[in-house]
């Protein structure tokens, strides 16, 4: 280890309680993104999150804009080259009313762990991005690259901010997006959103809504019938890009509508809707695959009634085997079948990073040695970060690797996307401590 790393370890060690008060000050912000809001691309309360922001960094004496008609915070040191790039965002998912440990945007920390939406995902990247900056700057090392921070407030909804950022700004050499998993990601997924509607509409079946957001797993459906029966269903919820072990609210309600006298029609919609639900590889929409990113995943989001028809959505995760064009032909004729129209929302193709290369070394060596994980390897994730948006982009954990099952929070909770998301205070400061590290080595290779 580099002789000035104590330094930078001391520290962050000694901010313990600036860097946990300042990740509980943006959590307070309840900063979902909701487009066109307030005439801001995705709403007052993500405005309001990227302004806490840029405060922090400004007032740690890094220049810091909020790009208020753009939807990101950005905050540029300029150097030689096009330099390191560091992506966070501030934008959270929708909450869930099952919280057990505290209020979704009311941060607590107990026994050294912190309980909030966006906790972990991802304004815990957005202040280890501040904090690695700040270490290295209190040890006296001097950044010879340019250091761009981008803090983003639509990546749970689309990426339309990165758009912004791609077309304004000065791509960094290098990119490192501290949202993704330990140690760092070499590819992504690709990203395929489809809404789905009944050809026919339902008769005896008045209400069935449920779900906020695309990328998490429906957890509770509400149904009212005709004759004035209501009932809810509850799931069991997880990021849609890991849906092994969940348990979807809509499939359930199919379950328990399909028991109940309704007419034969809606008996048909909700056959249809359990056959399209069930498994989590699209066993039954004949779009199963596998290949290096393991299974092609399948699941969904939201439910509801439009215009009586049912409407649900699927959030589909592919590897790089897969051919698109010809999975959206095969999922469209599968749910013709069941008597559902398709229409594509989003497809955002996936990548495979090449694993040679001294920056993927320096990242990965990082890692290794602030962790004492020297075994710890690359991996694929079926998540999407900014870094399928930029060039030669690493996606790293803010975090040391923890474990959450010891925390013994009902199934479904405790992890991104989840209710009582949570992250353990001391995993944080070694992810801050080995973003430190790789920043400086980034550096130093890139101007040597």
């Amino acid at each position: 280890m580099e002789n000035w790393y104590s330094s930078v370890e001391k520290y962050i060690n000694e901010n313990r309680d600036n860097i946990v008060n300042d990740l509980k000050e943006l959590v307070r912000y309840p900063s979902i993104s909701r487009a066109g809001e307030d005439d801001l691309p995705f709403g007052i309360e993500v405005d309001k999150a990227l302004v806490a922001s840029a405060e922090l960094f400004n007032n740690s004496g890094i220049p810091t804009e909020v790009k208020h008609e753009s939807g990101y915070a950005l905050a540029v040191i300029d150097g030689e080259g096009d330099g390191i790039g560091l992506f966070g965002h501030a934008d959270v998912v929708p909450v869930n009313d099952d919280w057990v440990k505290t209020a979704p945007f009311e941060p607590i920390e107990e026994n050294g762990i912190l309980y909030g939406r966006g906790i972990s995902d991802n304004k815990a990247g957005v202040i280890s991005s501040l904090y690695a900056l700040k270490a290295l700057k209190a040890a006296g090392i001097e950044l010879k690259s340019r250091i761009t921070v981008y803090i983003g407030g639509s990546e749970e909804t689309g990426m339309q901010d990165i758009a912004g950022f791609v077309k304004n700004e000065k791509m960094p050499e290098v990119s490192i997006i501290p949202d993704s998993d330990f140690p760092v990601s070499v590819g992504e997924k690709g990203i395929l959103r489809v809404n789905a509607t009944s050809k026919k509409p339902l008769c005896d079946i008045t209400k069935f809504e449920g779900g906020k957001a695309y990328n998490v797993i429906l957890d509770k459906v509400e149904v009212e019938l005709k004759n004035g029966e209501a009932f809810s269903i509850e799931g069991l919820t997880s990021h849609a890009a890991h849906p092994e072990g969940s348990v979807n609210a809509a499939y359930k309600a199919a379950e328990k509508l399909l028991s109940m006298p309704i007419c034969e029609n809606d008996k048909e919609i909700m056959t249809s809707l359990k056959t399209a639900l069930e498994g989590y590889y699209g066993e039954n929409l004949d779009i199963f695959s596998t290949g290096v990113f393991g299974n092609i995943t399948c699941a969904n989001g939201i439910v509801r009634l439009k215009d009586g028809k049912l409407f649900f959505t699927l959030d589909i995760r592919y590897g790089n085997e897969v051919n698109s064009k010809k999975t959206i032909e095969d999922l469209t004729a599968a749910l013709d079948k069941l008597g559902f129209t398709a229409e594509v929302n989003e497809n955002d193709e996936g990548f495979l990073l090449d694993e040679s290369g001294k920056p993927m070394e320096i990242i990965l060596s990082s890692c290794r040695e602030v962790c004492n994980e020297p075994d710890a390897q690359p991996y694929k994730t079926y998540g999407g970060t900014y870094a399928r948006r930029l060039k030669n982009a690493f996606a790293i954990s803010h975090s040391a690797p923890w474990d959450k099952e010891a925390l013994g929070l009902p199934a479904g909770h405790g992890d991104a996307h989840q209710s009582d998301e949570a992250l353990k205070v001391d995993a944080l400061l070694d992810g801050i401590k080995y973003l430190a590290l790789m920043i400086a080595r980034l550096d130093e290779h890139l101007t040597k």
